[in-house]
């Protein structure tokens, strides 16, 4: 769970489940953050563009699954600032170097 409208709500802890960042009213799920909300349009674009340059499929459970994608949604959740208040700035991911014995 992330602290996102849609599960805040559910727990009772924000009135809203909607979105407060776009003038869609959508409920604030991690697929309308991550690849739905206009007002993340611009930063959305670079992240899919960042998971399709590496040939992964662009769905939100690909994405999520793919521990290769991680830098690229550290830094789009970090450019956005809408998790700061909860996660801080989250340090960019980078996979673990091969060690030679």
């Amino acid at each position: 769970h992330i602290s996102l409208n849609k599960y805040l709500h559910r727990i009772s802890k924000v009135a809203s489940l909607h979105c407060t960042k776009c003038p869609t009213a959508s409920p604030e799920s991690v697929e309308h953050f991550l690849l739905r909300c206009p007002a993340y349009s611009d930063r959305c674009k670079l992240l899919l563009a960042q998971c399709v340059k590496r040939g992964r499929d662009i769905s939100l459970r690909k994405i999520l699954d793919n521990l290769e994608n991680l830098s690229a949604l550290t830094d789009y959740v970090n450019a956005t600032g809408r998790l700061k208040q909860t996660l801080g700035t989250i340090p960019r991911w980078s996979p673990p170097q091969d060690s030679e014995d």
